[in-house]
């Protein structure tokens, strides 16, 4: 998926904010010739494109998913990582401080309880020093203070705390990865700078523990992976972007990102990846999508988003709505953005379809 934008940028000597480029709307800008760019498709290797790329600016570990308690109460959860590079990589000096890093971590934890109404979020940063936070590779660790993604056994363990709620589950890949755009090369613009590489895992099985108010509820479900690393941006005329995961019933997923120009027409570079459920593999253009906005939602903290939409794609026989389980799904992070679990219910082709899904949105709202 696409960052979330705007995520500030830091200074290793002061931890000193920067804004990004475009209104604090692009996911970091372009880093310049000093780190290696997505220009054109590369070869991916698994488990290894799994764990960081320093020569790359940024780049992200992103999980959403759907769980569910014995009791029927039901939950989305959101825990991603961030690594934003604030100088490219050298030899370490004999008297460097041990505060000294090259890059920064941001994580974000957002719990959605649908059956209580409640949203929880909290946001965290460290440098990428002392332990702090970082990623490693053989076996897989990518964390930030006591928060983690690893490599646990052939499968991954997430763990994550906030107000309320505490996650500790095993996730494992149902699907092998799903290369986005040209062979995993996602381009955002016309610009050849502005490009990501992209892969998801698009269905994983969920099993573990959610911690509620101290608590504990034994939870399966399934969730979504996105990686993607990059040196670049969106266009200088892209404003944000609506980006749909979706997981159906029949075992078909769908992600799909309409990147949004400042006109507010859509971007010819909008995107997607259909899975079928046989596993067949179909990239999809601008043209392939359908996205009607049926509602809109007005948040208490600034800012209007899209609430409830009509998602068509005819070559795939393919109409559903999707509906968020709670209104307010926005992360009151910087920037604000609104990340939610939805419901999907429809057609395909002469039969019903249903489903669940999370959908982002981002570029609608400004931090105060």
């Amino acid at each position: 998926m696409l960052v979330p934008g705007a995520v500030l940028a830091l200074v290793a000597a002061g931890l000193t904010a920067v804004a990004c480029a475009a209104d604090g709307v692009l996911p970091f800008g372009s880093a310049g010739a000093s780190f290696e760019q997505a220009l054109a498709p590369r070869a991916f290797e698994f488990p290894r494109d799994h764990a960081a790329h320093p020569t790359f600016a940024h780049e992200w570990w992103y999980l959403t998913g759907h769980l569910a308690a014995p009791s029927g109460e039901r939950f989305g959860f959101e825990l991603t990582f961030f690594r934003v590079a604030v100088a490219r990589a050298a030899a370490a000096e004999a008297d460097a401080s041990r505060w000294r890093t090259q890059q920064m971590y941001i994580a974000h934890f957002a719990v959605t309880d649908i059956g209580r109404g409640q949203f929880r979020f909290q946001e965290r940063f460290a440098r990428d020093a002392l332990g702090l936070s970082g990623a490693q590779a053989n076996p897989l660790k990518v964390w930030l203070e006591d928060w983690s993604l690893e490599e646990a056994g052939g499968s991954w363990r997430i763990r994550a705390a906030e107000r309320g709620y505490a996650l500790d589950v095993e996730v494992t890949a149902e699907l092998p990865p799903v290369l986005n755009g040209d062979r995993g090369l996602s381009q955002k613009s016309s610009a050849p700078g502005d490009a990501s590489y992209y892969y998801s895992i698009p269905r994983l099985s969920v099993r573990g523990e959610l911690a509620r108010d101290g608590q504990t509820l034994s939870v399966r479900g399934s969730a979504w992976l996105d990686r993607e690393w990059g040196s670049g941006g969106l266009g200088a005329d892209e404003a944000g972007w609506d980006w749909f995961a979706l997981q159906f019933a029949d075992g078909s997923e769908l992600m799909f990102y309409s990147l949004r120009r400042r006109d507010g027409r859509s971007d010819a570079h909008s995107a997607g990846t259909w899975v079928g459920p046989d596993g067949r593999v179909r990239a999809l253009t601008s043209d392939d999508v359908r996205i009607r906005v049926e509602e809109h939602w007005l948040s208490p903290r600034g800012g209007r988003y899209p609430a409830r939409w009509r998602l068509d794609v005819p070559a795939l026989g393919l109409s559903v709505d999707l509906r968020p389980v709670l209104a307010d799904q926005e992360l009151d992070g910087r920037p604000l953005y609104w990340e939610g679990a939805v419901d999907v219910s429809g057609r395909s082709g002469a039969g019903n379809i249903s489903g669940q899904g999370y959908v982002e949105l981002v570029g609608y709202a400004r931090a105060p």
